[in-house]
């Protein structure tokens, strides 16, 4: 039925905590192919910060360098034997990074967590998962906070 699964992560215990989930349906369902993905969002620095370009373009670097990292270190806890796993760090604003990516490359399931954020800082950060729901091209199953909580 699937053949290609995307997992969104952002390095947090909540976006982990759907890694077991991604090994079960991988392996019942026999997905030969899961993608795991980072977007590492650039550094905002207002117009007349004192930080040069030089600072905000190596913490970028330094960014997606972790990124690479962590997905590497997830790849392989992760024990999938009959998926291959390939790794993305992506850079810019999540929700739109992860659904640009859907459309060229064409996952037909993205599996990812939600945080259960509410009130102000739902409004401020803004919810990838809820962005996701609303504007996904494919089926994405979304793992609750709750859950997660129970988890860790």
């Amino acid at each position: 039925m699937y053949k290609k699964m995307l997992v969104p992560l952002d390095t947090s215990d909540y976006a982990e905590c759907v890694l077991n989930h991604v090994k079960e349906i991988a392996t019942a369902w026999a997905i030969p192919e899961v993608v795991l993905l980072v977007v590492a969002e650039p550094t905002y620095v207002p117009a007349d910060s004192f930080l040069g370009e030089q600072v905000v373009k190596q913490a970028d670097e330094q960014a997606i360098e972790y990124a690479s990292e962590y997905l590497e270190r997830t790849k392989n806890s992760l024990g999938l034997t009959k998926s291959e796993v390939t790794t993305v760090v992506r850079s810019g604003k999540p929700a739109e990074e992860i659904i640009d990516y859907v459309e060229k490359n064409g996952p037909d399931l993205v599996v990812m967590s939600s945080h259960g954020r509410s009130g102000v800082s739902r409004w401020y950060l803004g919810s990838v998962a809820d962005k996701m729901v609303r504007s996904a091209p494919v089926p994405v199953l979304l793992v609750p906070s709750l859950v997660c909580r129970a988890a860790l």
